[in-house]
């Protein structure tokens, strides 16, 4: 629900031409516009950060206002933590507004892969639901769960947790997994029902071969025409089916996905034998050499992908999950091994999906830990770009369903206790600390912990939606 108190501006904040704002208070800190004259003609609008969300809207007049999204951009400074537009005064009345987006905070279940949960898992997911201090639910599904064969979709499992989760008033981040959950078909001949994309093969290591496991890895380039055309035609096809079963606005969010490893985090093999200490492992930077990987061509896939994102949920927010290292591989434009000195590559495609989508990124990290201070990329992204923050619980336990540990490592993890996941949780929440204004939006846990640790789970519902 969109929250705003109207509030005129005295005549003394209109300028030349009747360019007047119009600005909207609420209890998630949505600013107040200022005007300031950048010229005869033009006049700077800006407001500072804050924790929310927002929408630049505009209309011609009050009376029967019709308040639309403007064309006008909003501009990130990092150097002062403000956002501006720059507008063009002319003879015609023009009114300015921020208008805030459906709220995000609160506690988000992390459902896993929904076309694989067995029973059990099913009705430990339904229980989590219904615990108090529960807001949403991360609905995951895989692409080829999705879309098994070319053009042809399974919308049962999405539609059981969709409905599911609106009868129950949760918020719902929806997450398409591509990476190993790429469907086959995507690969096969064009004669033969499929996309012609090119297929990679490789094998990663999860946690850079801390569990020793190995597993196989079809992806295909994330530049590659025949996949995004694919992709993009997946979003669309999803988009209409949730306006036609009535479910599109309780969709609270999405996850940018569709350059994925294993999971729904932005990033792509990048290990070797050497790195893992597993002979089992491949060698990813050779194997993106000979398809002809440069971080120009990752950022023309991820700029295609935003905008198929951008073009059939545009009156949504977005979220994407990061990995402040080693991500993608060390390979420069020229195509060549990059040993020293290698760049955040992180840094352009969070820039650019910042750019494209001002007040409705957010920016996670999926890891936490007790006693341990929350990654800092997440609050260096705030600062850089003005995105919004979140975090999700670690998942040592996942391989049993047991979710996040509150010590140890993937390989000895330590069980939690209502204290230290609540400490887990608060790491953040705050993650400049308490004394520090800047709040995540949402945090993201698993079924099994909000089931045995109702009290914190209930505690830090409370703190996320409370005002900084």
């Amino acid at each position: 629900m969109k929250r705003f108190a109207n509030i005129l501006l005295p005549a003394s904040a209109c300028f030349a031409a009747s360019l007047c704002i119009i600005f909207f208070a609420s209890a998630q800190s949505l600013p107040k516009l200022t005007l300031d004259s950048a010229s005869n003609r033009l006049v700077n609008i800006n407001w500072p950060y804050t924790n929310s969300g927002f929408a630049f809207q505009e209309a011609t007049n009050l009376k029967t206002a019709v308040w639309q999204s403007s064309p006008l951009t909003p501009v990130f400074s990092s150097n002062s933590a403000t956002f501006s537009v720059l507008a063009v005064a002319t003879n015609s009345s023009k009114f300015f507004r921020l208008a805030q987006p459906v709220d995000l905070r609160g506690i988000y279940i992390y459902s896993s892969d929904v076309s694989s949960l067995s029973t059990n898992d099913a009705q430990t997911l339904t229980t989590a639901l219904g615990v108090p201090g529960v807001d949403g639910l991360v609905l995951v599904i895989s692409w080829q769960a999705l879309e098994p064969t070319n053009q042809i979709y399974h919308w049962t499992n999405l539609d059981l947790w969709m409905n599911q989760a609106v009868a129950l008033g949760k918020k719902v981040d929806l997450a398409i997994i591509a990476g190993n959950d790429t469907p086959t078909w995507l690969f096969a001949a064009t004669t033969n029902g499929g996309a012609g994309a090119t297929q990679l093969t490789f094998t990663i290591s999860p946690h850079e071969g801390a569990t020793s496991n190995c597993i196989p890895d079809d992806i295909a380039p994330s530049w590659d025409t025949n996949f995004l055309a694919s992709w993009k035609n997946m979003l669309n096809v999803l988009s209409s089916h949730l306006k036609n079963t009535g479910t599109y606005s309780n969709l609270t969010l999405l996850r940018l996905t569709g350059i994925n490893r294993t999971t729904d985090e932005l990033r792509l093999p990048a290990e070797t034998a050497q790195t893992t200490g597993l002979d089992c492992v491949s060698n990813a930077p050779a194997i993106w050499q000979a398809a002809g990987y440069t971080p120009s061509n990752l950022l023309t896939g991820w700029s295609n992908i935003l905008s198929s994102f951008q073009n059939y949920f545009p009156d949504k927010s977005f979220s994407v999950a990061i990995i402040p290292n080693n991500a993608f591989p060390a390979i420069d434009d020229n195509g060549q091994i990059i040993t020293n000195n290698i760049p955040d590559a992180d840094q352009p495609l969070l820039a650019l999906a910042a750019q494209e989508l001002p007040g409705r990124l957010v920016v996670q990290f999926n890891f936490l830990m007790t006693s341990t201070t929350a990654s800092v990329s997440v609050p260096q992204s705030v600062q850089a770009y003005g995105t919004l923050a979140a975090y999700q619980s670690n998942n040592y336990f996942g391989s049993t369903n047991g979710g996040a540990a509150c010590g140890g490592n993937a390989a000895s993890p330590v069980a939690c206790a209502d204290d230290t996941y609540l400490a887990e949780l608060q790491e953040g929440i705050y993650p400049l600390a308490p004394t520090n204004s800047l709040r995540s939006q949402y945090i993201e846990v698993f079924p099994t912990n909000v089931i045995a640790f109702t009290n914190a789970t209930w505690q830090a519902h409370l703190e996320l939606i409370g005002d900084p």
